[in-house]
């Protein structure tokens, strides 16, 4: 068994790989616009994105809601890859102001790793 995991941490749609050459990058590609997208925003499947509602919930409970959130979401919509773990890293400054850093784990599946 290789060891596909990959760490999506802090990404920004610039850093996104928006024409994708291999089967890596295009799995890549998909899980961070997965998790950039806002709740709502995509048309014909509004399901997909973050719902923003965790943005006013108290920090325990919003990262709850955005752990279901990005497991259930990779799952449905990148079958190619399995969340291995979500955590929040929190500058202690920033989290007076309520600001989480998500970090998601995923592992490519041996059948798509190229």
């Amino acid at each position: 068994m290789n060891n596909n995991f990959i760490d999506i941490w802090g990404i920004t749609t610039t850093q996104i790989n928006w024409f994708p050459i291999t089967t890596f990058e295009e799995i890549i590609q998909n899980v961070a616009v997965i998790l950039t997208t806002i709740a709502g925003t995509v048309p014909l499947d509004r399901r997909i994105g973050m719902p923003i509602t965790s943005i006013d919930e108290p920090m325990q409970r919003g990262m709850m809601e955005l752990t279901i959130f990005a497991i259930e979401t990779i799952q449905e919509y990148e079958p190619r890859v399995e969340v291995q773990e979500v955590d929040f890293a929190t500058n202690p400054a920033d989290a007076l102001d309520g600001k989480l850093y998500p970090k998601v784990t995923v592992r490519i599946l041996d059948e798509y790793f190229i």
